[in-house]
């Protein structure tokens, strides 16, 4: 007679070795080397939640310094460059013989041969900024070389080393550490608060129709919610949990990839971020409660689908989430998190349900609200404004509100309230808006801005079209009509007219523009196209004085352009 044995989930991550990641004998394990020469320790985990995507690598501590170097994580080929003032700053791509690609960025700069290959390919596109693929076997690296120094460049909140393994036909992202990293973790998940929602109008929490946001308390791997009152639920009800993770040798918080709940025993729902596409990067804004992100950086992770997520992170789940309570029983509810290295947590607390009370839901008419369904095309039209909202970029569907002020002072549109800015969208609109008393020679300098608080202006681009200016949005809120009439400001920062360089290494810029953003830049010497690194955080331009400057008497000339146009220069004769 065959025998058959059974192991849960749990049992099982009791059985793996310690610091060997969960699911890592799907991987090829020691393959690849750390792309450092110390210790890893992390400033960001793989899968981590923040606004509009999931951290697609690990984000490796440098000690707050630039510099260190980075290494080729397994022989291959450079086959992508990529150079930015944001995103990834400078980063590189090396295709490896087994099927994966590594990814690192933000680093300071390139070394040796790639250094010197993508300064050529700058200096014949005159461009700073490139995306590149480079040929293959073109630039091939070997297992523990120097490929660059690590550095801050780009959207980077300081020195790190961001660094990604991607599957290379697919580009899908997986977590680094399932390749055997070592890095000590025997420190669970700690869990830090429980959301409970109202899925419909009636459903109750408490007898409000209003979510509630409770504190817990205990440590360790178990915790309970800190409230002695019982927690009454009604109707359809889904729930949240904020959690984090530690590992034992930094004290930043990371993602947790794991998050299972149960209703009295039985699961009903699930996620794991093991690996993802960077097409579904965006639904992190579903799996989190979004207005308690943008409004006090709390992540929430739902324990619900909406009908238009589409990610592919889920595992077993029931009624997407919802569980419906209707009987006068108390019920058990438990939230397990699970971190790679099958440290786990359990948040277990106890519902009281009730019958629903037969309360009134009809829905009523209210002005300025259109019913739009996430998963069709949707267009609002006014006399002065039309907003097209293609399908998929709404995750559920939504009772659109709309309203309009009249301008304010540096508008040239009436304020058009487009619904409000805690409805995340998932791709992008059409937005066009109709001026309003805006003069034809200010036409050019126009722009399509975001109103924030404060009557604080961010330019949306725009193009003139039947009257409108046009552009794409990616996020609800107040809309108007400005016009930038300011040439950027160049502040030079470490010379002056007829200053003598010879002993400084470098010529640095501040620049700005006070709406519609720095569109180019042009840097000259004598003439000639010098390449210059900006750094779009900062602000920094910066010119590393070369063979491009000569010995002598140099005329060094800077053009900046914003997006409608405006310009300013600088000149200046140097002597090095």
């Amino acid at each position: 007679m065959t025998k058959f044995i059974f192991i849960s989930f749990f049992s099982w991550m009791l059985l793996v070795p310690h610091n060997m990641p969960v699911g890592s004998d799907r991987y090829p394990q020691n393959y690849f080397r750390s792309p450092v020469d110390f210790p890893i320790s992390l400033a960001g985990s793989f899968g981590e939640l923040r606004k509009n995507h999931f951290h697609s690598g690990i984000d490796i501590r440098t000690g707050g310094q630039t510099g260190k170097p980075v290494h080729a994580a397994a022989d291959g080929y450079i086959s992508r460059v990529f150079v930015n003032p944001a995103g990834f700053g400078k980063a590189l791509y090396i295709t490896h013989p087994n099927g994966y690609t590594t990814v690192y960025g933000h680093l300071l700069n390139f070394n040796g041969e790639i250094g010197r290959w993508i300064s050529k390919q700058q200096y014949a596109g005159e461009s700073f900024a490139i995306d590149m693929q480079v040929p293959q076997g073109l630039l091939k690296v070997k297992k523990g070389e120097v490929i660059a120094l690590s550095g801050n460049s780009g959207a980077s909140g300081g020195p790190h080393l961001h660094f990604e393994v991607r599957e290379s036909n697919s580009q899908e992202v997986i977590n680094p550490l399932e390749f055997g990293f070592d890095i000590p973790d025997n420190t669970p998940p700690r869990i830090t608060a429980l959301k409970v929602y109202p899925y419909d109008a009636a459903a109750l929490v408490n007898s409000s129709d209003k979510a509630i946001l409770l504190g817990v308390s205990g440590g360790g791997n178990l915790y309970s919610v800190k409230t002695n009152d019982t927690i009454r639920v009604s109707g359809n009800i889904y729930f949240g949990i904020e959690t984090t993770d530690f590992s034992d040798n930094s004290g930043m918080k990371n993602g947790v990839p794991s998050v299972a709940l149960s209703v009295d025993n039985e699961q009903v729902y699930s996620h794991h971020l093991e690996k993802f596409a960077f097409a579904n990067t965006r639904y992190v804004n579903s799996l989190l409660d979004y207005p308690l992100l943008n409004h006090g950086n709390r992540k929430i992770q739902r324990s619900y689908i909406a009908p238009n997520n589409k990610n592919d992170i889920y595992g077993k789940v029931k009624n997407r989430g919802i569980i419906s309570f209707s009987d006068n029983k108390a019920h058990k509810v438990v939230y397990t998190v699970t971190d790679l290295y099958s440290n786990s947590s359990k948040l277990v607390f106890w519902v009281k349900s009730h019958p629903p009370a037969g309360r009134k839901t009809e829905t009523t008419i209210r002005q300025g609200v259109q019913m739009m369904q996430c998963t069709a095309d949707n267009h609002f039209a006014r006399a002065d404004v039309v907003l097209d909202i293609p399908r998929d970029a709404l995750y559920d569907d939504l009772d659109f509100e709309y309203s309009s002020e009249a301008p304010i002072p540096g508008t040239y549109a009436r304020i058009h309230r487009l619904h409000n800015a805690d409805t995340p969208l998932h791709i992008n609109c059409t937005l066009a808006v109709k001026p309003v008393s805006l003069p034809k020679d200010l036409m050019d300098k126009a722009v399509i801005v975001a109103v924030e608080p404060g009557h604080r202006f961010y330019a949306k681009g725009g193009a003139w079209e039947n009257g409108f200016l046009k552009t794409q949005v990616r996020d609800f809120g107040d809309y108007s009509i400005a016009v930038d009439l300011e040439p950027p400001v160049i502040r030079p920062i470490n010379l002056k007219p007829g200053k003598n360089v010879s002993h400084q290494g470098s010529l640095v810029f501040r620049i700005s523009d006070n709406l519609s953003g720095i569109k180019s830049y042009r840097g000259s010497m004598n003439g000639k196209w010098v390449l210059m690194d900006f750094d779009a955080k900062s602000s920094l331009l910066v010119y590393f004085i070369d063979e491009h400057m000569p010995r002598g008497k140099n005329s060094f000339h800077l053009v900046v352009t914003d997006a409608v146009g405006n310009k300013s220069s600088y000149d200046a004769s140097l002597i090095r």
